[in-house]
């Protein structure tokens, strides 16, 4: 086999590779020749990595056979058609005899060199033609001479192309492309004055991108070419197209790109003239290590272990090529890592050649750690100084950002911000080491791009119908990683680094079209650290909805296994085997599983569903998870919801199987649509979302772990009370002196229940942007600041942003959320006086009946929980409760604790099918006003693709009197909650509707495709006539006033328990 003058050898037969005569070594590919059929190779080691070679040199190898001398040869003229630019490797020939034409291939790169096609995405490419070159020598000639001609082949191949004889049309020939020239300089002012011509540069036209794309671009065509000795250069033959001309100079750091984009065109010749690389650089040379060359060729490669040679590389140029060099490192430095001291050291004989994992005793592996030692001696304080580090090559490996105090140590991918270790009280990673390091702790961002017409189902949907998405394609950025790293703080009391991810038009369709700014923040004598991030869409940016952004934590499931987010919400958690198959079984949708043959016996026959663990803003402010040994306790703490979505009520996921730790920062969860943000081309935003806190605690010996829980409560409260923080460095981060307070007194006035102003005793007052009334429940862009009045309506919303706002409040027991502003009194919608009312103006359905859950499927920490409601399928116990006709109320008899089901659900038929449930409430008038207005008022704490009607005393007519068309995409029958979004609907009732005796009022939730749509109703009111003189009488203000505070006492053992 031959490939380059000093790559060419004999190769061992296939043969030799199979078991009896080879011994497999680290990898499928690298075998020992152990009894080989010619003696020779024996003790030989055969790769074919061994072979590989770059694009820029891989232009003929092949085979030679010796009787009778032929020479079978594979020609690949031009490397436009190839991946990755002229640095790409690929494999040649190897051991088969194989010869290979390799076009695209992720060998030497990973997943940046697969294409990937996406639906909708047009794509076409002419791969070759490549010539396969026979040739021969008269007997009695040497076989190797071959070689010689086929290298002289190859040269008449290069210059004949393009081909003037290939039949397609896709194949372009030469009068059909263009030609670009120019001269390439370079200005390093820190090295000369003057400009310096870039001899040697590589010089290409590739796709638009970032400086640097071509390496990683693999779908369409590159064309390069090397300057000369001045830096003059000519790309010939370019295909029509739109290009950015890059180079990268031997000898300087960085990429080259040209400002403008290229338009080559048929015939054309385009003469750029003089163009200037200016390579990164801050300051002048305090020392360097290597040359700049994109290998790591300079450095020390050791000689082979003498076991697993290839003789071939054997004093060769390439020797890096041998097998098992990087385990010479454990034995070249056995007791401690590599250390390079800077004007003594000699990076060709002291600088190994790749920073390998360390071998320890117990054939494990652990990372290294490399020390530049060096003398400054002249400090500039207060300036910051510049490591350059140009990587040749990683493998599934990171340069990494440390962060330690001396309590905890955390540990960063570099430059991507990922959370990859947190060592503390002597667990050396309590995140999960079986993950990879992407997946441990990091930001996560969901986003549509509006491009295209696409088709979104499945298990994010709860409806069986597939949802039509009006130009938008959803994607998932699911790891946010930086792309520039930097130290913003570095004193003894705090550091604080930076991982930015800068957008650009070059990444349309791949990213979020955000700039992204990750901060993390250790203080000293702090027991854990903090984390926020800066995200920022400029105004000439696409449009994108961002569906969903979050921090995610994936702790050790060997370690946590109590998960605990209230007084009343913790317990032992199931394992994430446990959800699996056979040890799980999958419910109505992927999240709800049931625990068959759980790994802890006493979890059998449990329902485990990350939704059961929700919480809702207002009480989501510490959760996390505990293991017992050692006592040790994770905690996420949120000490503001100002950056949260929705307001107060808006509920989100927290911790759940995993073991996952979750902070929430915008989701649609409970939700739907109305609490995605949606942003528009010509929209600028910006937004800072925490900082939260991630707090580690420990327990004494022979303390009780559970205990942590306590401590950690205590611990979010004072970070509730230190916010806003002092200490971010960010200036998008607005400090207490940068903010303002707002502070008043709330009153209600109730003229059918009380002449006198009442107060607004627990309302919930809050600041968000300018709207209508109860916009603040779907506002999902900016901040929101929220107080709770006390028992007097009093209330103080501090440390508010500076910005524009309106202020916004609903009391609990009052229907409505409009406040005038001018005296602070709120007047909730009233026409007239109360007839009958069920349920309580709370916002939530959780003082109707809620049922106990199917046997088969429960979570014990739900039984006798005033959370019952979380316990899985509830929803058929309704088909089971009224099996033969829909709920049926009334008014004066029935109990809404006890007769009023919590969801309106649709009703499951025989063939497995579902319709929507009508539910009657049926009252007594004794008189009735023909000639008023009655008033029917329904707030709804939920809805899920639902259809709410209303008719009077004709079930059967077929318009009905209201309608509230399709509402809602709150799923929360499927996620276990009580409340979604808000609605109210005021119900106009004419007298003439109604009878003297009994009516019916019929309540129809007519959309029946899932078992999952429904409506949650918080309150009902039938209010009379204003004008009524029947009704609206000072005794009936006084009877309905004493109703209203019997129903205060009664409802207040009811109503749930929040915890912390």
């Amino acid at each position: 086999m031959a490939m380059a003058d000093n790559r060419r050898r004999i190769l061992p037969y296939p043969e030799d590779r199979l078991p009896g005569r080879c011994q497999t070594l680290g990898f499928a590919e690298a075998v020992l020749l152990t009894n080989p059929k010619d003696p020779q190779l024996q003790g030989e080691v055969d790769d074919k990595y061994q072979y590989s070679c770059a694009n820029k040199d891989n232009q003929v190898h092949g085979w030679i056979s010796f009787s009778p001398p032929v020479g079978f040869w594979q020609i690949t003229p031009s490397d436009e058609f190839r991946s990755g630019g002229p640095l790409k490797q690929n494999l040649t020939s190897h051991v088969g005899p194989t010869t290979l034409a390799m076009f695209i291939s992720g060998h030497y790169a990973g997943q940046d060199l697969v294409p990937k096609i996406r639906g909708g995405e047009s794509w076409k490419k002419v791969f070759g033609p490549v010539y396969i070159y026979l040739n021969s020598a008269p007997v009695g000639d040497d076989p190797l001479w071959l070689w010689e001609d086929a290298k002289i082949q190859m040269m008449n191949e290069v210059q004949s192309w393009p081909y003037h004889f290939p039949a397609s049309e896709d194949f372009l020939k030469s009068d059909q492309r263009g030609n670009v020239s120019g001269r390439l300089l370079v200005l390093d002012k820190y090295i000369c004055t003057d400009l310096i011509s870039a001899n040697g540069a590589y010089v290409g036209l590739a796709p638009p991108g970032d400086a640097g794309s071509w390496q990683r671009e693999c779908k369409d065509y590159q064309f390069w070419t090397r300057a000369d000795e001045n830096g003059f250069f000519t790309i010939r033959n370019v295909r029509p197209g739109d290009y950015n001309l890059f180079a990268w100079v031997p000898g300087f750091v960085g990429d080259y790109k040209f400002v403008d984009y290229m338009k080559i065109t048929p015939g054309s010749y385009t003469e750029l003239g003089e163009l200037v690389y200016e390579p990164p650089r801050d300051g002048p040379t305090l020392w360097e290590i290597g040359i700049p060359d994109r290998s790591a060729a300079e450095f020390y490669a050791p000689d082979p272990n003498p076991q697993y040679m290839n003789r071939l590389f054997i004093n060769h140029p390439d020797r890096f090529r041998q097998y098992g060099l990087w385990e010479r490192y454990t034995e070249l430095y056995p007791d401690a890592d590599l250390v390079y001291t800077v004007g003594v050291s000699d990076y060709t004989k002291d600088w190994f050649y790749a920073q390998a994992p360390r071998k320890k005793e117990d054939n494990t592996l652990q990372g290294t750690t490399w020390q530049i030692k060096f003398e400054v001696r002249s400090v500039v304080k207060g300036s910051t100084y510049k490591l350059r580090v140009a990587i040749a090559s990683a493998t599934l490996a990171e340069l990494q950002v440390v962060m330690e105090n001396g309590i905890l140590k955390v540990t960063l991918s570099n430059p991507g911000g990922i959370v990859t270790g947190i060592q503390y009280n002597n667990i050396d990673n309590l995140l999960e080491v079986l993950n990879d390091e992407s997946n441990r702790g990091n930001a996560v961002i969901c986003f549509q791009l509006h491009v295209g017409i696409g088709t979104l189902s499945g298990a994010r949907r709860q409806v069986q119908q597939p949802v039509k998405l009006k130009s938008h394609i959803v994607i998932r950025d699911c790891s946010i990683k930086g792309t520039e790293f930097q130290v913003m703080v570095e004193n003894e009391d705090q550091v604080e680094v930076s991982f930015t991810r800068k957008w650009d038009v070059s990444l349309e369709g791949k990213v979020v079209p955000l700039n992204i700014d990750k901060r993390f923040i250790m203080l000293r004598g702090c027991s854990g650290f903090y984390s926020y991030a800066i995200y920022e869409h400029l105004q000439e940016w696409p449009a994108f909805n961002l569906d969903e952004t979050r921090i995610a934590f994936k702790l050790r499931k060997d370690k946590f296994h109590y998960m605990a987010m209230a007084d009343n919400r913790q317990r032992n958690m199931p394992l994430p085997d446990d959800r699996l198959p056979p040890k799980g079984k999958a419910l109505a949708y992927p999240e709800a599983v049931l625990l068959v043959n759980p790994i802890e016996p006493e979890l059998k026959g449990e329902v485990d569903d990350k939704y059961q663990y929700s919480c809702d803003n207002k009480d989501n402010k510490v959760h996390g998870w505990i293991c017992m040994d050692p006592g040790v306790g994770f905690w996420l703490i949120t000490p503001t919801d100002e950056f949260r979505s929705g307001g107060p009520l808006k509920q989100n996921l927290t911790s759940h199987v995993g073991p996952t730790t979750l902070a929430v920062f915008l989701s649609a969860h409970y939700s739907g649509e109305d609490l995605v943000p949606k942003f528009n081309v010509g929209e600028a935003w910006k937004k800072v979302f925490g900082p939260v806190f991630i707090y580690l605690n420990s327990s004494y010996d022979g303390g009780d772990p559970l205990k942590l829980w306590d401590d950690a409560k205590q611990q979010m409260l004072v970070e509730v009370q230190s916010w806003p923080y002092s200490f971010p460095e960010s200036e998008d981060f607005a400090k207490w002196d940068e903010r303002g307070n707002v502070s008043g007194r709330l009153l209600v006035r109730e003229r059918c229940i009380n002449d006198d102003y009442i107060s607004a005793k627990g309302a919930y007052v809050g600041l968000a942007l300018p709207g209508d009334v109860g916009s603040w429940q779907r506002e999902c862009k900016n901040y929101q600041f929220w107080a709770k009045a006390d028992d007097d309506g009093y209330f103080s919303i501090t440390n508010v942003r500076a910005g524009d706002y309106n202020v916004y409040a609903w009391v609990p027991g009052f229907i409505g959320c409009e406040i005038d502003l001018g005296e602070l009194v709120y007047e909730p919608p009233r026409d007239g006086p109360t007839l009958w009312e069920i349920g309580i103006p709370d916002r939530t359905a959780a003082e109707f009946y809620v049922p106990d859950p199917n046997p088969k499927y429960i979570n014990k920490l739900f039984v006798n929980h005033p959370d019952k409601f979380r316990q899985y399928g509830l929803w058929e116990r309704y088909a089971e409760l009224y099996p033969d006709k829909d709920l049926i109320y009334t008014i004066g008899v029935s109990d809404y604790t006890k007769d009023w089901f919590f969801a309106q659900v649709t009703r499951k038929k025989d063939d497995n099918t579902f319709q929507g449930t009508t539910w009657q409430i049926k009252f007594q008038l004794d008189k009735v006003n023909k000639t008023g207005s009655y008033k029917l008022r329904v707030a709804l704490a939920s809805a899920t693709l639902s259809e709410l009607q209303v008719r009077v005393n004709n079930p059967k007519s077929p318009r009905p009197l209201f309608s509230s068309g399709l509402i809602g995409r709150d799923n929360s029958i499927a996620r276990h909650g009580i409340h979604g979004l808000y609605w109210l609907y005021n119900v106009e009732i004419a007298g003439t509707q109604f009878v003297e005796g009994e009516n019916t009022i019929f309540l129809t939730q007519s959309r029946g495709n899932s078992p999952f749509q429904a409506i949650m109703y918080d309150y009902i009111r039938l209010e009379a006539p204003p004008s009524s003189t029947f009704n609206n009488t000072k005794e009936s203000r006084g009877a309905e006033l004493r109703r209203r505070k019997e129903k205060d006492k009664g409802s207040s053992g009811s109503k749930r328990q929040s915890g912390f």
